[in-house]
Protein backbone atom coordinates (compact mmCIF):
# COMPACT_ATOMS: atom_id res chain seq x y z
CA UNK A 1 0.00 0.00 0.00
CA UNK A 2 3.10 2.14 0.59
CA UNK A 3 4.94 1.91 -2.29
CA UNK A 4 1.58 2.55 -4.27
CA UNK A 5 1.56 5.56 -2.64
CA UNK A 6 5.01 6.62 -2.96
CA UNK A 7 4.60 6.03 -6.44
CA UNK A 8 1.71 8.05 -7.03
CA UNK A 9 3.25 11.07 -5.05
CA UNK A 10 6.33 10.21 -7.71
CA UNK A 11 3.49 9.85 -10.47
CA UNK A 12 2.17 13.23 -9.34
CA UNK A 13 5.79 15.62 -9.01
CA UNK A 14 6.96 14.74 -12.46
CA UNK A 15 3.70 15.55 -14.09
CA UNK A 16 3.73 18.91 -12.36
CA UNK A 17 7.06 19.40 -13.49
CA UNK A 18 6.55 17.92 -16.97
CA UNK A 19 3.51 20.27 -16.87
CA UNK A 20 5.31 23.41 -15.77
CA UNK A 21 8.43 24.52 -17.63
CA UNK A 22 8.80 27.67 -16.00
CA UNK A 23 8.58 25.58 -12.74
CA UNK A 24 11.36 23.39 -13.36
CA UNK A 25 13.75 26.35 -14.92
CA UNK A 26 13.66 28.24 -11.74
CA UNK A 27 13.65 25.16 -9.49
CA UNK A 28 16.87 24.18 -11.93
CA UNK A 29 18.93 27.40 -11.15
CA UNK A 30 18.09 26.91 -7.65
CA UNK A 31 19.48 23.57 -7.22
CA UNK A 32 22.54 24.70 -9.13
CA UNK A 33 23.10 27.63 -6.62
CA UNK A 34 22.69 25.56 -3.48
CA UNK A 35 24.95 22.01 -5.13
CA UNK A 36 27.82 25.12 -5.81
CA UNK A 37 27.08 26.43 -2.54
CA UNK A 38 27.63 23.53 -0.71
CA UNK A 39 30.70 22.49 -2.81
CA UNK A 40 32.09 25.80 -2.17
CA UNK A 41 32.29 24.91 1.57
CA UNK A 42 34.69 22.30 1.27
CA UNK A 43 37.69 23.04 2.17
CA UNK A 44 39.26 21.31 -0.79
CA UNK A 45 37.93 24.50 -2.71
CA UNK A 46 39.41 27.41 -0.84
CA UNK A 47 43.40 27.94 -0.19
CA UNK A 48 43.14 28.42 3.76
CA UNK A 49 42.10 24.57 3.79
CA UNK A 50 39.27 25.41 6.25
CA UNK A 51 35.18 24.83 5.98
CA UNK A 52 34.05 28.42 3.36
CA UNK A 53 31.70 30.88 5.32
CA UNK A 54 28.33 29.49 3.95
CA UNK A 55 27.78 33.46 3.45
CA UNK A 56 31.02 33.40 1.12
CA UNK A 57 30.28 30.06 -0.63
CA UNK A 58 26.59 30.79 -1.63
CA UNK A 59 26.76 34.19 -2.12
CA UNK A 60 29.83 32.96 -4.85
CA UNK A 61 27.86 29.80 -6.21
CA UNK A 62 24.78 32.22 -7.21
CA UNK A 63 27.01 34.77 -8.70
CA UNK A 64 28.59 32.11 -10.71
CA UNK A 65 24.94 30.57 -11.72
CA UNK A 66 23.76 33.58 -12.58
CA UNK A 67 26.68 34.97 -14.15
CA UNK A 68 27.08 38.22 -12.10
CA UNK A 69 30.48 38.29 -11.42
CA UNK A 70 30.28 40.09 -7.31
CA UNK A 71 32.36 38.34 -5.41
CA UNK A 72 33.26 38.88 -1.00
CA UNK A 73 36.19 37.70 -2.13
CA UNK A 74 39.29 37.78 -4.87
CA UNK A 75 38.81 34.37 -6.86
CA UNK A 76 41.91 34.30 -7.92
CA UNK A 77 43.39 34.22 -4.31
CA UNK A 78 41.35 32.57 -1.54
CA UNK A 79 39.54 30.04 -4.41
CA UNK A 80 42.00 26.79 -5.04
CA UNK A 81 42.32 25.43 -8.37
CA UNK A 82 38.91 23.07 -7.86
CA UNK A 83 37.40 26.09 -5.91
CA UNK A 84 38.14 27.67 -9.35
CA UNK A 85 36.77 24.80 -11.70
CA UNK A 86 33.66 24.69 -9.88
CA UNK A 87 33.31 28.45 -10.22
CA UNK A 88 33.93 27.65 -13.72
CA UNK A 89 31.43 25.22 -14.21
CA UNK A 90 28.81 27.30 -12.75
CA UNK A 91 29.15 30.03 -14.97
CA UNK A 92 29.06 27.54 -17.91
CA UNK A 93 26.00 25.77 -16.70
CA UNK A 94 24.52 29.03 -15.54
CA UNK A 95 24.99 30.65 -19.21
CA UNK A 96 23.14 28.15 -20.95
CA UNK A 97 19.78 29.55 -19.80
CA UNK A 98 16.74 28.67 -18.18
CA UNK A 99 14.92 27.60 -20.60
CA UNK A 100 17.66 25.40 -22.25
CA UNK A 101 17.73 23.40 -18.74
CA UNK A 102 13.87 22.93 -18.93
CA UNK A 103 14.75 21.69 -22.70
CA UNK A 104 17.30 19.34 -21.52
CA UNK A 105 15.02 18.27 -18.89
CA UNK A 106 12.73 17.34 -21.35
CA UNK A 107 15.15 16.03 -23.69
CA UNK A 108 16.19 13.36 -21.25
CA UNK A 109 13.39 12.53 -20.26
CA UNK A 110 12.33 11.47 -23.26
CA UNK A 111 9.04 13.65 -22.83
CA UNK A 112 7.48 15.73 -26.04
CA UNK A 113 6.53 19.45 -24.83
CA UNK A 114 3.16 20.35 -25.71
CA UNK A 115 2.06 23.43 -27.77
CA UNK A 116 2.23 25.69 -25.09
CA UNK A 117 5.01 25.19 -23.69
CA UNK A 118 7.03 25.05 -26.82
CA UNK A 119 5.50 28.34 -27.73
CA UNK A 120 7.15 29.42 -23.91
CA UNK A 121 10.53 28.30 -24.92
CA UNK A 122 10.26 30.02 -28.38
CA UNK A 123 9.65 33.29 -26.23
CA UNK A 124 11.91 32.57 -23.71
CA UNK A 125 14.95 31.97 -25.98
CA UNK A 126 13.90 34.45 -28.33
CA UNK A 127 13.20 32.12 -31.67
CA UNK A 128 10.90 31.03 -34.53
CA UNK A 129 11.56 27.94 -34.15
CA UNK A 130 8.49 25.82 -32.72
CA UNK A 131 9.80 22.02 -34.06
CA UNK A 132 12.92 19.81 -33.46
CA UNK A 133 13.59 22.10 -29.74
CA UNK A 134 16.27 19.03 -29.19
CA UNK A 135 18.24 19.73 -32.03
CA UNK A 136 18.18 23.49 -31.70
CA UNK A 137 19.26 22.93 -27.60
CA UNK A 138 22.24 20.82 -29.24
CA UNK A 139 23.25 23.59 -31.72
CA UNK A 140 23.28 26.37 -28.26
CA UNK A 141 25.61 24.03 -26.96
CA UNK A 142 27.71 23.11 -29.29
CA UNK A 143 27.79 26.77 -30.59
CA UNK A 144 28.20 28.10 -26.78
CA UNK A 145 31.17 25.58 -26.87
CA UNK A 146 32.93 26.45 -29.98
CA UNK A 147 32.84 30.26 -29.17
CA UNK A 148 34.39 29.39 -25.81
CA UNK A 149 36.75 26.78 -26.84
CA UNK A 150 38.16 29.51 -29.90
CA UNK A 151 38.20 32.10 -27.33
CA UNK A 152 40.33 30.36 -24.97
CA UNK A 153 43.06 29.89 -27.80
CA UNK A 154 43.07 33.25 -28.33
CA UNK A 155 43.45 34.22 -24.99
CA UNK A 156 46.87 32.18 -24.69
CA UNK A 157 48.83 34.63 -26.86
CA UNK A 158 48.31 38.15 -24.28
CA UNK A 159 47.95 35.32 -21.77
CA UNK A 160 51.25 33.14 -22.62
CA UNK A 161 52.86 36.75 -21.36
CA UNK A 162 52.24 36.77 -18.13
CA UNK A 163 52.39 33.24 -16.74
CA UNK A 164 54.01 29.69 -17.72
CA UNK A 165 52.26 27.40 -19.45
CA UNK A 166 49.96 25.24 -17.30
CA UNK A 167 48.39 28.57 -15.82
CA UNK A 168 47.90 29.96 -19.01
CA UNK A 169 46.06 27.23 -20.21
CA UNK A 170 44.25 27.81 -17.02
CA UNK A 171 43.23 31.25 -17.02
CA UNK A 172 42.31 31.37 -20.75
CA UNK A 173 39.95 28.99 -20.36
CA UNK A 174 38.75 30.25 -17.29
CA UNK A 175 38.50 33.96 -18.55
CA UNK A 176 37.01 32.32 -21.95
CA UNK A 177 34.00 30.98 -19.72
CA UNK A 178 33.34 33.94 -18.20
CA UNK A 179 33.54 36.32 -20.86
CA UNK A 180 31.18 34.73 -23.52
CA UNK A 181 29.07 34.29 -20.23
CA UNK A 182 28.95 37.79 -19.19
CA UNK A 183 29.93 36.90 -15.77
CA UNK A 184 32.44 38.94 -15.52
CA UNK A 185 35.07 36.60 -12.95
CA UNK A 186 38.80 36.84 -13.22
CA UNK A 187 41.67 34.89 -11.69
CA UNK A 188 44.70 37.57 -12.53
CA UNK A 189 44.87 39.26 -8.92
CA UNK A 190 43.21 41.25 -6.34
CA UNK A 191 42.67 44.26 -8.98
CA UNK A 192 41.30 42.48 -11.82
CA UNK A 193 42.09 43.27 -15.16
CA UNK A 194 42.89 46.84 -14.52
CA UNK A 195 46.62 46.24 -15.02
CA UNK A 196 45.92 44.94 -18.33
CA UNK A 197 43.92 48.47 -19.42
CA UNK A 198 46.14 48.85 -22.37
CA UNK A 199 46.49 45.04 -23.69
CA UNK A 200 44.01 45.80 -26.59
CA UNK A 201 44.80 42.00 -27.96
CA UNK A 202 43.09 40.73 -24.58
CA UNK A 203 40.67 43.19 -24.23
CA UNK A 204 39.51 42.91 -27.32
CA UNK A 205 38.77 39.11 -27.12
CA UNK A 206 37.28 39.53 -24.25
CA UNK A 207 35.17 42.35 -25.39
CA UNK A 208 34.48 40.24 -28.40
CA UNK A 209 33.01 36.96 -26.34
CA UNK A 210 30.96 39.54 -24.38
CA UNK A 211 29.27 40.79 -27.20
CA UNK A 212 28.53 37.47 -28.43
CA UNK A 213 27.21 36.08 -25.66
CA UNK A 214 24.63 39.17 -25.00
CA UNK A 215 22.85 39.19 -28.48
CA UNK A 216 21.56 36.36 -27.29
CA UNK A 217 21.71 32.89 -29.08
CA UNK A 218 19.04 32.70 -31.76
CA UNK A 219 20.57 36.34 -32.98
CA UNK A 220 24.00 34.70 -33.75
CA UNK A 221 22.49 31.84 -35.61
CA UNK A 222 20.26 33.99 -37.48
CA UNK A 223 23.42 36.46 -38.58
CA UNK A 224 24.82 34.01 -39.27
CA UNK A 225 22.75 32.53 -42.29
CA UNK A 226 21.58 36.14 -43.66
CA UNK A 227 24.11 38.54 -44.90
CA UNK A 228 22.04 41.25 -45.72
CA UNK A 229 20.23 43.61 -43.43
CA UNK A 230 16.96 43.84 -44.60
CA UNK A 231 16.29 39.86 -44.63
CA UNK A 232 16.87 39.87 -40.84
CA UNK A 233 13.60 39.36 -38.75
CA UNK A 234 12.73 42.30 -36.75
CA UNK A 235 13.81 41.12 -33.14
CA UNK A 236 17.53 40.83 -34.27
CA UNK A 237 17.35 44.20 -36.04
CA UNK A 238 16.29 45.81 -32.88
CA UNK A 239 19.06 44.07 -30.95
CA UNK A 240 21.68 44.28 -33.39
CA UNK A 241 20.93 48.27 -33.42
CA UNK A 242 19.87 49.41 -30.70
CA UNK A 243 22.88 47.35 -28.77
CA UNK A 244 24.97 49.28 -31.15
CA UNK A 245 23.38 52.81 -30.25
CA UNK A 246 23.83 51.40 -26.31
CA UNK A 247 27.21 51.21 -26.76
CA UNK A 248 28.33 54.33 -28.34
CA UNK A 249 26.30 56.13 -25.72
CA UNK A 250 27.80 54.27 -22.93
CA UNK A 251 31.60 54.92 -24.43
CA UNK A 252 30.68 58.46 -25.42
CA UNK A 253 29.06 58.95 -21.54
CA UNK A 254 32.47 57.61 -19.71
CA UNK A 255 34.22 59.19 -21.66
CA UNK A 256 33.35 62.77 -21.15
CA UNK A 257 32.36 62.36 -17.69
CA UNK A 258 35.56 60.82 -16.96
CA UNK A 259 38.16 63.06 -19.21
CA UNK A 260 36.12 66.98 -18.06
CA UNK A 261 35.07 65.27 -14.80
CA UNK A 262 36.34 62.94 -13.22
CA UNK A 263 40.42 62.07 -12.67
CA UNK A 264 40.50 58.46 -13.60
CA UNK A 265 42.02 59.14 -17.01
CA UNK A 266 44.29 62.02 -15.90
CA UNK A 267 47.25 59.67 -17.02
CA UNK A 268 45.82 58.54 -20.60
CA UNK A 269 46.77 59.28 -24.14
CA UNK A 270 43.15 60.12 -26.23
CA UNK A 271 43.80 56.89 -27.98
CA UNK A 272 43.89 55.27 -24.65
CA UNK A 273 41.04 57.16 -23.42
CA UNK A 274 38.23 56.38 -26.13
CA UNK A 275 39.51 52.56 -25.86
CA UNK A 276 39.02 52.48 -22.65
CA UNK A 277 35.38 53.73 -22.51
CA UNK A 278 34.89 51.76 -24.89
CA UNK A 279 36.00 48.55 -23.85
CA UNK A 280 33.79 49.65 -20.11
CA UNK A 281 31.16 50.79 -21.94
CA UNK A 282 30.32 47.50 -23.45
CA UNK A 283 31.66 46.19 -20.87
CA UNK A 284 28.38 47.32 -18.70
CA UNK A 285 26.13 46.86 -21.26
CA UNK A 286 26.50 43.64 -22.16
CA UNK A 287 26.31 42.91 -17.87
CA UNK A 288 29.76 41.58 -18.34
CA UNK A 289 31.31 43.15 -15.71
CA UNK A 290 35.37 42.87 -16.61
CA UNK A 291 36.62 46.64 -16.28
CA UNK A 292 39.79 48.02 -16.76
CA UNK A 293 38.89 51.25 -14.30
CA UNK A 294 38.27 51.57 -10.99
CA UNK A 295 34.61 51.96 -10.00
CA UNK A 296 34.83 53.71 -6.84
CA UNK A 297 36.65 56.71 -7.90
CA UNK A 298 34.50 57.10 -10.94
CA UNK A 299 32.47 59.93 -10.68
CA UNK A 300 28.87 60.11 -9.43
CA UNK A 301 27.97 60.94 -12.61
CA UNK A 302 29.64 58.17 -14.79
CA UNK A 303 28.51 55.83 -11.38
CA UNK A 304 24.31 57.13 -12.48
CA UNK A 305 24.79 56.09 -15.87
CA UNK A 306 26.50 52.84 -16.09
CA UNK A 307 24.00 52.23 -13.84
CA UNK A 308 21.12 52.97 -16.54
CA UNK A 309 22.87 51.21 -18.84
CA UNK A 310 23.20 47.94 -16.57
CA UNK A 311 19.35 48.15 -15.91
CA UNK A 312 19.08 47.65 -19.80
CA UNK A 313 21.18 44.79 -20.01
CA UNK A 314 21.77 42.53 -23.02
CA UNK A 315 19.50 40.88 -25.55
CA UNK A 316 16.34 37.99 -24.51
CA UNK A 317 17.60 34.29 -25.03
CA UNK A 318 21.13 35.36 -23.92
CA UNK A 319 23.68 35.02 -20.87
CA UNK A 320 23.31 38.90 -20.22
CA UNK A 321 21.38 40.12 -17.46
CA UNK A 322 18.76 43.39 -17.13
CA UNK A 323 15.84 43.90 -18.57
CA UNK A 324 16.94 42.98 -21.76
CA UNK A 325 18.06 45.06 -24.67
CA UNK A 326 14.91 44.08 -26.62
CA UNK A 327 12.28 45.36 -23.74
CA UNK A 328 13.87 48.59 -24.45
CA UNK A 329 13.92 49.06 -27.52
CA UNK A 330 10.28 48.53 -27.56
CA UNK A 331 9.44 50.86 -24.81
CA UNK A 332 11.75 53.39 -26.80
CA UNK A 333 9.81 52.86 -29.91
CA UNK A 334 6.49 53.15 -28.17
CA UNK A 335 7.66 56.06 -26.39
CA UNK A 336 8.42 57.87 -30.03
CA UNK A 337 5.34 56.69 -31.65
CA UNK A 338 3.07 58.30 -28.71
CA UNK A 339 4.93 61.58 -29.40
CA UNK A 340 4.23 61.16 -32.97
CA UNK A 341 0.55 60.71 -32.44
CA UNK A 342 0.53 56.92 -34.19
CA UNK A 343 -2.08 54.65 -33.85
CA UNK A 344 0.23 51.88 -33.99
CA UNK A 345 4.13 50.68 -32.91
CA UNK A 346 5.75 50.21 -36.12
CA UNK A 347 9.62 49.94 -36.55
CA UNK A 348 11.68 48.68 -39.76
CA UNK A 349 8.29 48.44 -41.87
CA UNK A 350 6.94 45.97 -38.94
CA UNK A 351 4.00 46.39 -36.38
CA UNK A 352 4.98 45.72 -32.95
CA UNK A 353 1.88 43.61 -30.95
CA UNK A 354 0.14 45.12 -28.32
CA UNK A 355 0.45 41.92 -26.41
CA UNK A 356 4.14 42.72 -26.38
CA UNK A 357 4.42 46.10 -25.48
CA UNK A 358 2.53 45.07 -22.72
CA UNK A 359 4.91 42.70 -21.54
CA UNK A 360 7.42 44.98 -22.07
CA UNK A 361 6.09 47.42 -19.36
CA UNK A 362 5.40 44.75 -17.07
CA UNK A 363 9.41 43.72 -17.11
CA UNK A 364 10.18 47.63 -16.98
CA UNK A 365 7.81 48.01 -13.68
CA UNK A 366 8.54 45.06 -11.77
CA UNK A 367 12.42 44.99 -12.28
CA UNK A 368 11.80 48.63 -11.31
CA UNK A 369 10.12 47.23 -8.71
CA UNK A 370 12.77 45.02 -7.25
CA UNK A 371 15.49 47.72 -7.30
CA UNK A 372 13.63 49.96 -5.52
CA UNK A 373 12.85 47.49 -2.72
CA UNK A 374 16.25 46.18 -2.77
CA UNK A 375 17.73 49.98 -2.57
CA UNK A 376 15.32 50.71 0.65
CA UNK A 377 16.47 47.57 2.19
CA UNK A 378 20.04 47.84 2.10
CA UNK A 379 19.88 51.74 2.53
CA UNK A 380 17.94 51.12 6.15
CA UNK A 381 20.82 48.77 6.65
CA UNK A 382 23.72 50.74 6.01
CA UNK A 383 23.20 54.33 6.20
CA UNK A 384 26.46 55.17 6.16
CA UNK A 385 27.26 54.92 2.52
CA UNK A 386 26.21 56.94 -0.35
CA UNK A 387 23.46 56.66 -2.33
CA UNK A 388 24.70 56.37 -5.91
CA UNK A 389 27.01 53.35 -4.47
CA UNK A 390 23.75 51.65 -2.93
CA UNK A 391 22.22 52.43 -6.01
CA UNK A 392 25.31 50.89 -8.42
CA UNK A 393 25.77 47.54 -6.34
CA UNK A 394 21.82 46.98 -6.15
CA UNK A 395 21.78 47.60 -10.39
CA UNK A 396 24.60 45.44 -11.03
CA UNK A 397 23.27 42.71 -9.17
CA UNK A 398 19.89 42.41 -10.30
CA UNK A 399 21.47 43.15 -13.64
CA UNK A 400 23.83 39.85 -13.14
CA UNK A 401 26.87 42.19 -14.10
CA UNK A 402 29.64 42.48 -11.57
CA UNK A 403 30.56 45.94 -11.40
CA UNK A 404 31.36 47.35 -7.89
CA UNK A 405 31.64 50.74 -6.51
CA UNK A 406 33.78 48.91 -3.65
CA UNK A 407 31.29 49.25 -1.12
CA UNK A 408 30.17 45.58 -1.68
CA UNK A 409 32.37 44.40 1.15
CA UNK A 410 31.46 47.19 3.50
CA UNK A 411 28.13 46.28 3.43
CA UNK A 412 26.09 43.95 6.17
CA UNK A 413 25.93 40.71 5.97
CA UNK A 414 21.80 41.70 5.65
CA UNK A 415 22.75 43.66 3.05
CA UNK A 416 25.31 40.70 0.99
CA UNK A 417 22.26 38.53 1.86
CA UNK A 418 19.96 40.99 -0.25
CA UNK A 419 22.25 41.24 -2.45
CA UNK A 420 22.45 37.67 -3.43
CA UNK A 421 18.69 37.53 -3.69
CA UNK A 422 18.72 39.78 -6.19
CA UNK A 423 21.29 38.29 -7.77
CA UNK A 424 18.91 34.96 -8.38
CA UNK A 425 15.98 37.05 -8.98
CA UNK A 426 18.13 39.29 -11.43
CA UNK A 427 18.81 36.12 -13.48
CA UNK A 428 14.98 34.45 -13.36
CA UNK A 429 12.46 37.35 -12.81
CA UNK A 430 12.39 39.38 -16.57
CA UNK A 431 12.12 35.59 -18.36
CA UNK A 432 9.52 34.11 -15.80
CA UNK A 433 7.27 37.36 -16.84
CA UNK A 434 7.54 37.07 -20.17
CA UNK A 435 6.90 33.06 -20.09
CA UNK A 436 4.13 33.96 -17.70
CA UNK A 437 2.36 36.60 -19.98
CA UNK A 438 3.31 34.59 -22.91
CA UNK A 439 1.01 31.48 -21.87
CA UNK A 440 -1.92 31.18 -23.53
CA UNK A 441 -5.25 32.25 -21.60
CA UNK A 442 -8.81 32.06 -23.04
CA UNK A 443 -10.32 35.49 -24.26
CA UNK A 444 -13.26 36.76 -21.94
CA UNK A 445 -16.71 36.31 -24.20
CA UNK A 446 -17.75 40.04 -22.93
CA UNK A 447 -16.09 43.25 -23.01
CA UNK A 448 -16.69 45.90 -20.79
CA UNK A 449 -17.35 49.59 -22.80
CA UNK A 450 -14.78 52.15 -22.93
CA UNK A 451 -14.29 55.02 -20.82
CA UNK A 452 -11.48 57.99 -20.79
CA UNK A 453 -9.57 59.27 -17.87
CA UNK A 454 -7.66 62.93 -17.69
CA UNK A 455 -4.20 62.32 -18.22
CA UNK A 456 -1.27 64.91 -17.67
Amino acid sequence: MSISINQTRRSSLKQLLLSNPLLVSVMGIALLCIAGGILLTLPVSNTANNITPPLIAFFTATSAVSTTGLTLVTTATYWTPFGQAIICALIFLGGLGLVVSVMFTFWIMGNNLTLPDRLLVRTAIATEQLGDLSRLLRNIVLLDIIITITGALLLIIPFCHYADQTITLWQSLFHSVSAFNTAGFDIVGPTGLIPFHNNIILLTILTVEAVLGAISFSVLMESSKIIHFNHLSLNTKLVLVTSVIVYILATLSILINESYIGTTFSNLSIGDKIFTSLYNGISASTTTGFSTIDFSQVTIQTLIVTSVIMFIGGATGSTAGGIKINTFAVLVITFYSTLKGKNDVEIFGRKIDSIQIKQALAVFLISLTVTVCGMMLIMASNPDIPFEQILFEVISAFGTVGLSSGALVNFSTFSQIVITVLMFIGRVTPISIIMVLSHPKKNPLYRYPKEYIRLG
